[in-house]
């Protein structure tokens, strides 16, 4: 299919993955998707865009699965205002989207930003996903304890992009992905992979788009956790919660203590670890990260 987009970045390019722009109220989000049959919703990590799931999408369509794997809004080959970016507009835009294709119920995979869309999904339409799994995300369930502190101090750069005219300026300048892209990794991700996430998040709109995506989402979302909104909440579809074993944020201490009671989390929420990843499990250990989700779908 051909397609032009505005000046950000050359799209990268996957065998097999056909891309596609669906119209929404405001503008249209480009959806890349692979495979056929039953359907798997694939909500990416900030910055990441569909191309995160590179290696995923042939894996979920060798397994008999159609992926999809859309640009949210305010990232990727999107054309969405980030300007009406709110705690819940991404998980609104979700919902046209499936809608808009015809959609009932859906698997779901998300990672990072994309799994704060991910949970408001599960949580507020949870008829729409028959199963779910999150990577390097906890629930937004958690308590929060002592032992998570030491992890907490690796999250200052959302409280840096929040503020406005700093949050894009970090950004262009280039240093501040690279770093982000270093700092969470187990080890040194590909360096054309690094280049295509830090390029586009050097791109002027996308880069701009930061500061609306953590002040108006991340940062209250985080807010409601730690006040324990969600505590009284339960997933209802079958729930996997995958974290690298060298992941700074939420190393197997901390994933074990937060797992200790699954039932306060959901009817079937199950922890998976992935040896040797960090916090970008999907571009770190793509082979296990495959697996671990062709085989949870499998078993429900």
């Amino acid at each position: 299919m051909t397609f032009t987009t505005t000046a950000k970045p050359a799209m990268p390019i996957v065998a097999g993955v056909d891309h596609s722009f669906v119209d929404l109220p405001d503008g249209r989000m480009h959806v890349a998707t692979l495979g056929s049959g039953d359907p798997v919703l694939l909500l990416s990590g900030y910055a990441q865009t569909w191309w995160e799931w590179r290696d995923l999408m042939p894996a979920l369509a060798a397994a008999g699965y159609r992926a999809i794997a859309p640009d949210l809004r305010g990232e990727g080959w999107s054309s969405l205002p980030f300007e009406a970016i709110t705690r819940t507009r991404r998980a609104e835009d979700i919902i046209t989207l499936l809608n808009m294709l015809g959609l009932d119920r859906v698997r779901l995979v998300s990672h990072d930003m994309g799994a704060i869309t991910a949970f408001q999904l599960t949580l507020n339409s949870p008829d729409r996903f028959s199963a779910q799994v999150m990577l390097s995300v906890p629930p937004p369930q958690m308590r929060f304890s002592f032992d998570m502190v030491p992890g907490m101090r690796h999250l200052w750069h959302q409280e840096a992009l929040a503020i406005p005219g700093l949050g894009s300026s970090l950004l262009r300048a280039g240093r501040l992905p690279r770093l982000l892209f270093s700092h969470f990794a187990a080890r040194p991700l590909n360096p054309e992979v690094v280049a295509v996430y830090v390029a586009l998040l050097q791109d002027p709109e996308l880069s701009r788009a930061a500061g609306p995506l953590c002040r108006r989402m991340v940062l209250p979302e985080l807010g409601r956790i730690i006040r324990g909104v969600y505590r009284q909440e339960r997933f209802t579809m079958p729930s996997l919660f995958c974290f690298g074993t060298e992941d700074i944020g939420f190393p197997p201490s901390v994933t074990r203590i937060i797992f200790a009671s699954p039932n306060a989390i959901g009817s079937d929420a199950r922890l998976a670890l992935i040896e040797g990843a960090g916090h970008f499990v999907a571009d770190e250990e793509p082979h296990a990260a495959a697996t671990c989700i062709v085989e949870f779908f499998a078993s429900v």
